[in-house]
C-alpha cells in the first residue's frame, strides 16, 4: 500500500487546527491549469523549462512591481525586487547574509516558529521583544536596545510580522510602526518585514508597510504566493533597496542556482497576466473572513470564563491565553484524545514562554468542523480547570 498523501500536519479523522494551510476547495486549480497550458504551448515554453536569471523570472518581477506600485503607491523598479523560493527561503538568505554568527537578531515574542528555526540554524543570538494586542511594544523594544547597548552588542536585524501576525493574529499599529522605524534608524539595524498575510485583510485598510514608511531604506520586506495562491508553488518575493537586492542575488547563487523555480514563476506570471489573481484574493478574503467569524463566535459561545483570545482582522490565526494555573500541555493531550489538534504556544518563543497559550488556525478546516473543534476544546479546558491543573 502506498503512503497516503495528506497535507502537512493533517491526520485522518481529526479536526486539525494546526497549520495555516489554505482551504483545499479554494486552491486555483483551473486557473493554474490554464496558465500552465498557455506557457507550455507558447513560444517561450523552452525558455520556461531552462535555468532562469538569478534575480528571478522578469515577467513575474514586472507584474509584482506593477501590483505593489498600484496598490500601495510605491515607487518600485525591477531593481527593488527578486523572487525567492517561499518566505522561509528569504529568511534563510537574510540570516546568512545579514545575521552573522553570534550577531543579535530581535524577534517578537511570540513569533513564527519556522523563522526561529532558521535563525537558530545560522547561530545568531536571538533576543525577544514582547507583543500585546497592538503588536510589538515600543517601550520593551527600547529597553532591550538599551540593554544590548550596555552589552556592546548592537542588533543587526529586527524580524517582525506586522500584519495579522503568526501566531497571534494581531496587527502592529501605525504609531508603533513609526516609533519602531525611528529606533531602527537610531540604532542602525535592518527591519525584516515578513508581510505574507497582507493581501488577506478582512476589514479596513491595511496600514502602510515599514518599507513604504521608510522610503525603501533599511527594510527587507518579504511576500509570498503561498497564502494568496498555493503553498505548493514554493514561490515568494523580497523587496528592498537595490543594493540589498544585488547582494542577495550575488550571494544567493549557491542556494538557488538559476533563479527561484523558473517554470513555476512563468506559470504564475501567466496566471497573473490573465487576470486570475485579483478575483482569487477577493474569494479568499470572503472564505477566510467567514471562518474567522465562525471561530470567534464559537469561542464566545463555548469557552470558559477566564480564557481570552485575539480578534484578528485578517490572516489565518487566533491566539488563546488560558487562565493562570492552567497549562497547555495537558490540554493538548486531552484534545488529541478527542481528535482535535492544535499548536501549543511554547514553540513560538525564544527561551521559554507560551505555557498558557495555543494557536488555532482557522484557514484549513470547514466552518462546521471549526465550531465542533472549538466546542471540544472548551469542554477539555473546562474539565482541566475543574481539576485545578
Amino acid at each position: 500500500m502506498g503512503v497516503q498523501e495528506l497535507p502537512q500536519g493533517v491526520l485522518p479523522g481529526t479536526i486539525s487546527l494546526v497549520f495555516g494551510h489554505p482551504d483545499p476547495t479554494v486552491l486555483p486549480v483551473d486557473g493554474l491549469r490554464a496558465a500552465t497550458e498557455a506557457v507550455l504551448r507558447g513560444p517561450r515554453s523552452r525558455l520556461a523549462l531552462q535555468y532562469g536569471p538569478e534575480q528571478g523570472t522578469p515577467a513575474l518581477i514586472d507584474y509584482l512591481v506593477g501590483k505593489l506600485n498600484r496598490e500601495e503607491r510605491l515607487d518600485l523598479t525591477g531593481n527593488n525586487l527578486m523572487l525567492v523560493a517561499g518566505s522561509v527561503h528569504a529568511v534563510d538568505m537574510i540570516a546568512r547574509l545579514y545575521g552573522g554568527h553570534d550577531g543579535v537578531v530581535l524577534v517578537e515574542a511570540p513569533t513564527y516558529h519556522d523563522a526561529l528555526h532558521v535563525f537558530r540554524d545560522h547561530g545568531v543570538d536571538l533576543r525577544s521583544v514582547p507583543i500585546d494586542g497592538d503588536g510589538m511594544t515600543v517601550e520593551a523594544l527600547a529597553e532591550r536596545l538599551a540593554s544590548l547597548q550596555r552589552e556592546g552588542k548592537p542588533p543587526r536585524l529586527l524580524y517582525t510580522i506586522p500584519n495579522f501576525q503568526n501566531p497571534s493574529g494581531v496587527t502592529l499599529t501605525a504609531a508603533r510602526r513609526e516609533a519602531i522605524l525611528e529606533l531602527a534608524r537610531e540604532h542602525g539595524f535592518l527591519i525584516v518585514e515578513d508581510d505574507v498575510y497582507r493581501d488577506l485583510a478582512f476589514e479596513g485598510e491595511v496600514l502602510p508597510s515599514f518599507y513604504a514608511l521608510s522610503g525603501g531604506q533599511g527594510v527587507l520586506r518579504i511576500g509570498s504566493f503561498s497564502k494568496i495562491m498555493a503553498p505548493g508553488l514554493r514561490l515568494g518575493w523580497l523587496i528592498a533597496a537595490p543594493e540589498h537586492i544585488q547582494r542577495c542575488v550575488n550571494c544567493g547563487t549557491s542556494q538557488m542556482g538559476g533563479g527561484a523555480n523558473p517554470f513555476t514563476a512563468h506559470v504564475v506570471a501567466e496566471y497573473c497576466r490573465a487576470g486570475y489573481l485579483e478575483p482569487q484574493i477577493a474569494r479568499l478574503r470572503q472564505v477566510y473572513r467567514r471562518r474567522r467569524d465562525v471561530t470567534l463566535a464559537a469561542l464566545e459561545r463555548y469557552m470558559s470564563p477566564g480564557v481570552s483570545w485575539t480578534r484578528p482582522r485578517g490572516g489565518f490565526f487566533v491566539w488563546l491565553t488560558l487562565p493562570e494555573g492552567v497549562s497547555v500541555r495537558p490540554l493538548q493531550e486531552a484534545a488529541r484524545q478527542r481528535e482535535v489538534l492544535f499548536v501549543p504556544g511554547t514553540g513560538f518563543f525564544v527561551g521559554g514562554g507560551g505555557e498558557r497559550n495555543l494557536r488555532l488556525a482557522f484557514s484549513f478546516v470547514p466552518p462546521e468542523e471549526i465550531e465542533r473543534g472549538v466546542a471540544v476544546l472548551a469542554q477539555a479546558i473546562g474539565e482541566i480547570m475543574g481539576q485545578g491543573v
